[in-house]
């Protein structure tokens, strides 16, 4: 079975990494609480995973904390864990990065990557293990960036387009929303890697849907090299 394929952990690692498994829906009514949620993650009708998210949004401050773990009938076989996190400010509903990090690990590979920001720029990258290749794309010099999670996050609380540095790659996240239906679609634009001299992708969009009256998603899905990635609420 594909699933099963070395290649597979680049699937995950990118859908984590590209923040495209971590979403929920904010309003003003929720600033000030800490919100808990957990999705089933499936490929081809078979379960694979399970992610739980837990966000805290003040006047001033965010915290966002993700943690995937392989689950299924496969788990045995392909085991996973990614610890994603970030967290910022809040200025006049805007969101502003001041850290993210995160841990990837399968039986054959354990990888920790952690980006500051100031301003929108950032200021510091360390992973481990150490990257061979030379830096391509200057991050150190770009303006207005943000990490995957906080890109995500700032669109759901209304921005239409993003701009997204997630110590890997670059790309710009535009949403459009369809308005005969809750569906809303991000596209995945001008996408740069870091640390390869080609600017390819499989990675082509996400959609998710939300329930009248709820806050957070119900149904998201990730489109990557001809595959859906299905995330459905627990």
């Amino acid at each position: 079975m594909s699933l099963l394929a070395p290649k597979n952990s680049n699937y995950m690692r990118l859908l984590l990494n590209s923040f495209v498994i971590c979403f929920c829906f904010f309003s003003s009514s929720i600033y000030g609480e800490k919100i808990y949620n957990k999705y089933s993650v499936s490929v081809s009708g078979i379960k694979i995973g399970e992610l739980i998210w837990v966000v805290e949004i003040s006047d001033t401050n965010y915290i966002n904390e993700v943690t995937l773990k392989s689950r299924g009938l496969l788990s045995s076989i392909y085991h996973f864990k990614g610890e994603y996190y970030s967290e910022g400010e809040v200025e006049k509903n805007v969101l502003k990065p001041i850290k993210y990090k995160h841990f990837w690990k399968t039986k054959k590979i354990t990888k920790n990557m952690e980006l500051l920001f100031e301003n929108g720029t950032p200021t510091l990258l360390t992973q481990e293990p150490t990257e061979k290749e030379y830096l391509r794309v200057n991050i150190f010099d770009i303006k207005n960036y943000k990490d995957p999670l906080t890109s995500f996050l700032q669109i759901i609380l209304g921005e239409e387009s993003s701009m997204v540095v997630d110590g890997r790659r670059i790309y710009t996240m535009n949403a459009i929303k369809d308005d005969k239906t809750s569906n809303v679609i991000v596209n995945i634009l001008n996408y740069s890697n870091l640390w390869a001299d080609h600017k390819r992708t499989k990675f082509e969009k996400l959609s998710f849907e939300k329930k009248d009256g709820d806050m957070f998603p119900y149904k998201m899905n990730i489109y990557f090299d001809e595959r859906v990635f299905k995330l459905d609420k627990n």
